[in-house]
């Protein structure tokens, strides 16, 4: 990873952390509602501003060479990924924190203390990835996966990144695995656009699977996604000729 982006992917750890900060502080009654907003809206602007500058050097990397074989059109997709993922993994895991009730699980059938635990392995795996840490990622991801089989953020993460390490390996047995995670968390959060998008990726990077990955990447844009997912997304979406 070059030394620009992984000066960007530092300031997006920071800024993610100032947000669970200001969270924690906001329901312990530190903070009001007012001064959480400021401290919210200013993050996600600047969140919104590091998506935009990885997807551009991202875009740049994907691009060359221009005359590269099937095999080597397809590594560029990966590696825009690999380069946006930590910023969106970001995203997802604050998405998931956000829209439900501490010790809430998405299936409601989680405890209190496991609940607990899935939320310091996701920020776990979110420090790993952010820092290259893709195994200790992975560790946390698939931990999650013990208590809660149904994690839709643990399925998109490790799914995307068992997909990544097969791909460029040549190991089958991982890509299949990364894909049926993958599959498994369109299933379960059909209104996710993280899980769509990994899904649409792995899919556009999979000979055979173009409409495939073309009906994800409609879903995806259909659900809205915010600024972060859309700079992972454009450059696909350029080469399926989608707009939002």
């Amino acid at each position: 990873m070059n030394r620009d982006v992984q000066r960007l992917l530092d300031e997006v750890t920071l800024r993610e952390a100032s947000l669970r900060d200001a969270r924690s502080e906001f329901e312990a009654n530190e903070l009001t509602a007012a001064e959480f907003a400021i401290i919210e809206e200013r993050e996600r602007t600047a969140l919104a501003s590091l998506a935009d500058r990885i997807a551009q050097l991202a875009t740049e990397a994907a691009a060359e060479p221009a005359v590269a074989t099937g095999r080597r059109r397809r590594r560029s997709l990966l590696v825009t990924a690999l380069l946006c993922f930590a910023l969106a993994a970001g995203v997802i895991l604050w998405s998931s924190v956000t829209t439900r009730q501490p010790g809430e699980s998405a299936t409601g059938s989680i405890s209190a203390s496991d609940a607990k635990m899935i939320a310091n392995l996701l920020n776990e795996g979110e420090v790993d990835v952010a820092n290259g840490n893709l195994g200790g990622a992975l560790a946390a991801y698939d931990s999650v996966l013990l208590i809660d089989a149904n994690n839709v953020t643990a399925l998109t993460q490790s799914g995307w990144f068992y997909f990544n390490v097969g791909s460029s390996k040549q190991q089958l047995a991982y890509v299949r695995k990364g894909t049926k995670r993958l599959r498994l968390a369109v299933s379960l959060a059909p209104n996710s656009p993280s899980a769509h998008l990994y899904y649409g990726i792995a899919a556009l990077s999979t000979p055979g699977n173009g409409q495939l990955a073309r009906r994800q990447f409609e879903r995806f844009i259909a659900l809205n996604p915010p600024p972060a997912l859309r700079s992972v997304a454009d450059p696909y979406l350029r080469k399926l000729n989608l707009h939002y």
